[in-house]
């Protein structure tokens, strides 16, 4: 079968490798392909050939990181009623130089008989400005918009709320009062209980809690996405109950999803946490870089090593690709910038990106880097995404 210039892609692994002579005869017979296709691709491999004398990685990282600058800037100039800010590509960089390897391994598709300003007709979308809500016990609600003193439903008890975080005073009850706070999609918040522990909220989430700890132990109930630093306290664990599973903290420092399809992920950065099935008793460990992937159907809990940094970036401003789908990514993409998305056929969903990108991007500059490394093709009318194959 003769290979369409479309079809054909390379894995940066393999060029890396080129740089070290460790190329296998089909990953070489690959590179020469892929190197015969366009003059651009030569002029990448040699721009990065050139920036991998030292470490071929950083060579490879480098050669993205000019090649997509200069992609960005005459797209910027091409795309008509849409202002472009570059995309800090910089990421992409930091990922090849200092996280991971998995981020920059992208299985790139060079679709050089495309024009890049085909890929998002585009309007703007800004990201993080959904209202956050405090719910009290009594069903009172306050907007988080604002630095302003909230009661908490406890006599004598307030708490302080500002624009993006929302602190307890340090006390103690004999009763339970419970409040909710309520993250909407395209939002995020931070929150500090009386104990002391900090919670990280993202988008589309919701976490009730009690307003002050008493007993033997602090439980808090999640849905969404949400990450934790809990203080230490032997006397009384600390537990986040998900549906059917529950978290059992021992002072640490992980990550909860219940956003993933069918699973809820908890990523354990620091610390350690037991993972229980409340319906067949069953607890799995977890120790330091690792993710328990809890079946919601199944009951069943996968445990596997990791690096955490994937599943926590969205706490310090970043989306971190790793492999993913785009019907993956566009979940989390959604979530973020309060947008629908529509396919125009099933085989879109199914192709794939690797790369980090800031999280307070333009969402139009967020489709460009996709769409053009992923062969597809994003158009965005308000708050609709439809996504169809460019070719």
């Amino acid at each position: 079968m003769i290979m369409k210039k479309e079809d054909i892609h390379i894995d940066w692994e393999i060029i890396s490798k080129s740089f070290r002579g460790d190329l296998l005869s089909d990953e070489r017979v690959k590179l020469e392909e892929w190197l015969q296709v366009s003059g651009r691709h030569r002029e990448f491999y040699e721009r990065a050939k050139r920036g991998g004398e030292t470490d071929p990685w950083e060579g490879v990282g480098r050669a993205v990181l000019n090649s997509k600058k200069e992609e960005m800037m005459r797209k910027a100039r091409e795309i008509k009623n849409v202002r472009v800010r570059r995309i800090q590509l910089r990421y992409l960089w930091y990922a090849a130089a200092a996280v991971l390897p998995l981020v920059i391994a992208v299985s790139m598709w060079m679709n050089t008989s495309r024009e890049m300003s085909g890929s998002v007709v585009a309007e703007r979308v800004q990201p993080g400005s959904g209202r956050v809500v405090l719910e009290l016990n009594d069903g009172r609600t306050y907007f988080l918009d604002t630095t302003r003193v909230v009661e908490t439903g406890i006599e004598g008890s307030l708490a302080k709320a500002e624009r993006k975080s929302l602190v307890y005073e340090k006390r103690e009850t004999e009763e339970l009062i419970y409040n909710k706070v309520t993250v909407p999609r395209a939002g995020e918040y931070a929150l500090t209980l009386s104990d002391g522990t900090r919670v990280w909220l993202n988008s589309d989430t919701e976490i009730r809690y009690p307003v002050a700890f008493s007993g033997k132990q602090r439980i808090v109930f999640l849905t969404g996405e949400a990450y934790f630093e809990v203080t230490k306290d032997s006397t009384r664990p600390f537990r986040v109950v998900v549906n059917d599973m529950e978290v059992k903290v021992y002072g640490t420092s992980f990550n909860v999803n219940t956003h993933y399809r069918g699973t809820v992920q908890t990523a354990l950065v620091e610390g350690k946490v037991g993972i229980r099935v409340k319906s067949t008793g069953e607890e799995f460990l977890l120790k330091p870089n690792q993710v328990a992937k809890f079946d919601v159907q199944g009951k069943d809990v996968e445990v596997s090593d990791v690096d955490t940094y994937y599943y926590t970036a969205w706490r310090v401003g970043e989306f971190v690709f790793q492999n993913e789908t785009i019907e993956e990514i566009m979940d989390r993409l959604c979530l973020w910038y309060d947008t629908e998305v529509f396919y125009a056929n099933d085989d879109v969903k199914g192709k794939r990106f690797t790369g980090v990108i800031a999280r307070f991007t333009d969402v139009a500059d967020v489709l460009h880097l996709i769409g053009e490394t992923a062969t597809v093709r994003f158009n965005l009318k308000g708050n609709t995404i439809t996504v169809s194959d460019s070719r």
